[in-house]
């Protein structure tokens, strides 16, 4: 981020807000709508929707203010209260249909006030609150707390008798003819009472059907009374947030929800217009799959998951509408479709990419304070990685010391940008739980005291010796790397070595190489990022134990972190860390730019890449050229501005250039491990500029912390 409090206006409480203000929007259509109808209990079926509205919404927030208070795990979200209120109301079914010659108490005043007062509180607390300690939210808090409470009314709220006995079933034909047809029952049931209790009765046709469906129901749910409205007040909502409202979920519920009534249209026969219409407008159904269908916490993070979902949901309800004469069947659906949540997380996960460009993010802020909540999986972290890395469930591995997730999920893969953070609306802190994230000081005390021993040096960390080196395979600078690889192969003191070689191009990719011949066809330096730890993951499930990393501090500190979380798992893990010189790393994309622009060389064509003396050099076709390091800032990875390591402080050896004269390495020490990699390595030995070494470790030390 480029200022320290700086993030994308977007925060969990003002998406809250937007989506009350849709919500709030519905409810007046709603009321003025209503407003036309008397119940038989002499209530004014708009003024009824106000008192539910108020009563949702006064109990909702006054749960939440009364938690927060009493219990210290409950913090106060006051905007998302109000809108569970809201939405409870807009799911809640209202209105007396004209064919309907029994009272059905719960949905008409006042009766239906205790019943919207109940399930508010109980999912308020049981659904709500009390969910989400387990870590995240399972089922929709609404849809739960009313299938809860009504389920002792299924035959009277949910399933009314007249769905079995009276409205013609939906396995069947579906038409216009007759005072008994189905399109005869949607008008009833739907169109106004009031009109049809004076002795005017509605039109009976495709047109009038249509109109009914989309424009205005009086009867059912609250919010499902004028599609017309959903839709606009869903889509004005998905266009002011969409990058963290699922829509994909509501374009596939419609897409799906077609293409299957279609298909039993062509089975049953009739209309299939009427049961499109039907399966898409009735009112639980339309705003289930813009409104609740859709909410954040009870939902897959991959967009092929949201698309699975919908599907789902699409499905499931339109066989209970058919089969079951459930009309408000989306509701069991949801909660079903729910569940499988765990499931769909893991399919279409984002594969990391090297080379990722870096991402357009939206207009930003600077905030002077900051609201931290719990995660609303809205996924915005993962669509706005470079590298298409997974933040949200690298930091929910994280919480767990889950080191095989971990390393599956590249999580050492980070390019330090920030654009996790940044876009976040619940402002959680996803950057640092990545593993190349810089170490806190106690977990350097501990990596230093487990796995290193030698004397402190201020800025270089510790180490038993320090020399310059030529070893006898040709390489970068001396080849020292080469050398201690095959030496500790053949040793014997690991039997698989994880190393970089270049891919397509100049991008590279780690490899995990099994013999002195592998270990000499990657050698050279490359100064682009790559996913080390995913193949340390694979070998270690291979069986693998004994295994040698050769990386830049960032990747040793990750190294570092899962060997210290496995001791316990995997005590017979041993790694041989060879630790790298390193003050940058580049993105790739931008510095293939720069070369050319600067230098009118193709990167990719590149022989070799090396740091000299401040200056980037690169050779093709056997002819050098260079460029100041510094004219190349702005293809520096962001994350490198905040590592504070230069020497590979954490590794068994560290190796580099700098101090040393050209064709020779630096070599530090800095444990038993690193020790006895060097015993019988034919070296040849001489003094290096310490001063030299101390002075970038010092430069990058400071600034990372100007960056921090």
């Amino acid at each position: 981020m480029s200022k320290p409090k700086e993030y994308s206006t977007m925060t969990k409480d003002r998406l809250m807000l937007y989506t009350f203000i849709a919500l709030l929007a519905i409810t007046i259509v709603t009321g003025a709508l209503w407003s036309q109808v008397t119940t038989p209990s002499g209530w004014n079926l708009g003024v009824t929707v106000g008192v539910c509205a108020l009563i949702a919404v006064g109990i909702a927030v006054g749960v939440d203010a009364l938690l927060f208070k009493v219990a210290s795990d409950s913090p106060l979200n006051t905007a998302s209260a109000a809108v569970f209120g809201l939405i409870v109301t807009l799911s809640y079914s209202l209105g007396v249909p004209s064919m309907m010659v029994t009272e059905v108490a719960p949905l008409e005043a006042p009766a239906c006030f205790s019943w919207v007062a109940l399930i508010t509180l109980i999912g308020m607390v049981l659904f709500k609150k009390l969910q989400g300690l387990a870590g995240r939210k399972f089922v929709n808090p609404a849809a739960a707390a009313k299938l809860l409470v009504l389920l002792p009314l299924l035959f009277v709220v949910l399933i009314p008798a007249d769905h079995v006995t009276d409205i013609p079933t939906l396995a069947t034909s579906l038409g216009y003819s007759g005072e008994t047809s189905f399109g005869a029952f949607m008008q009833y049931c739907f169109t106004n009472p009031m009109p049809i209790a004076a002795g005017n009765f509605p039109a009976i046709n495709q047109n009038a059907v249509l109109q009914t469906l989309f424009l205005e129901k009086y009867h059912g749910w609250v919010g499902g009374a004028s599609s017309l409205a959903v839709i606009i007040a869903g889509i004005a909502l998905f266009a002011v947030a969409r990058r963290y409202i699922k829509w994909r979920i509501t374009l596939s519920y419609i897409v799906t929800t077609v293409v299957f009534a279609g298909i039993l249209s062509a089975v049953y026969g009739g209309d299939p217009v009427l049961r499109i219409a039907f399966h898409l407008f009735v009112g639980s159904s339309i705003f289930l799959a813009f409104f609740m269908a859709t909410d954040p916490a009870t939902t897959p993070l991959t967009y092929m998951g949201q698309a699975i979902f919908g599907a789902g949901v699409a499905v499931l309800t339109i066989l209970l509408q058919t089969y079951a004469h459930f009309f408000g069947g989306s509701i069991l659906a949801l909660i079903i479709m729910n569940l499988t949540v765990p499931k769909l997380d893991k399919i279409g996960k984002l594969k990391p990419v090297e080379g990722g460009e870096e991402p357009k993010l939206p207009k930003g802020k600077v905030f002077e304070s900051i609201k931290t909540t719990a995660c609303i999986r809205c996924g915005a972290c993962m669509r706005i990685c470079c590298n298409k890395l997974s933040p949200i469930l690298i930091k929910q591995a994280r919480d767990k010391n889950n080191m095989k997730e971990l390393m599956s999920l590249d999580a050492d893969f980070c390019a330090g940008c920030g654009s996790c953070n940044y876009v976040c609306p619940a402002r959680i802190d996803l950057k640092s739980n990545i593993l190349n994230f810089p170490l806190s000081e106690a977990d350097e005390q501990t990596i230093e005291q487990t796995f290193l021993s030698g004397s402190m040096e201020e800025n270089l960390g510790v180490y038993k010796e320090m020399f310059s080196a030529k070893g006898k395979y040709s390489g970068q600078d001396g080849g020292v790397v080469t050398a201690l690889l095959a030496s500790g192969m053949e040793k014997g003191m690991f039997d698989a070595a994880i190393v970089v070689k270049r891919s397509k191009g100049y991008l590279a990719e780690s490899y995990v190489a099994e013999s002195v011949d592998d270990i000499v066809k990657a050698a050279g330096t490359k100064y682009v990022r790559v996913r080390i730890m995913s193949k340390l993951g694979e070998l270690i499930a291979k069986g693998k134990r004994k295994i040698a990393i050769v990386g830049t501090p960032c990747e040793i500190r990750a190294a570092r972190r899962i060997q210290l979380a496995m001791l316990s798992d995997c005590p017979d893990l041993e790694l041989t860390l060879i630790g790298l010189f390193c003050y940058e790393d580049f993105n790739y994309p931008i510095l293939k730019s720069e070369i050319q622009r600067l230098l009118n060389v193709d990167l990719d064509k590149a022989e070799k890449t090396q740091i000299k003396k401040g200056k980037f050099i690169v050779t093709v076709d056997g002819k050098e050229s260079s460029v100041p390091v510094k004219d190349l800032s702005a293809a520096v990875e962001n994350g490198c501005l905040s590592c504070p390591d230069f020497a590979s402080k954490y590794a068994d050896i560290s190796v580099g250039s700098v101090g040393s004269e050209d064709g020779r390495s630096t070599v530090i020490v800095r444990s038993d491990v690193g020790a006895k990699l060097l015993e019988g390595l034919d070296l040849e030995k001489t003094e290096v500029k310490k001063e030299e070494v101390i002075k970038l470790a010092v430069n990058k030390k400071k600034r990372a912390e100007q960056n921090a």
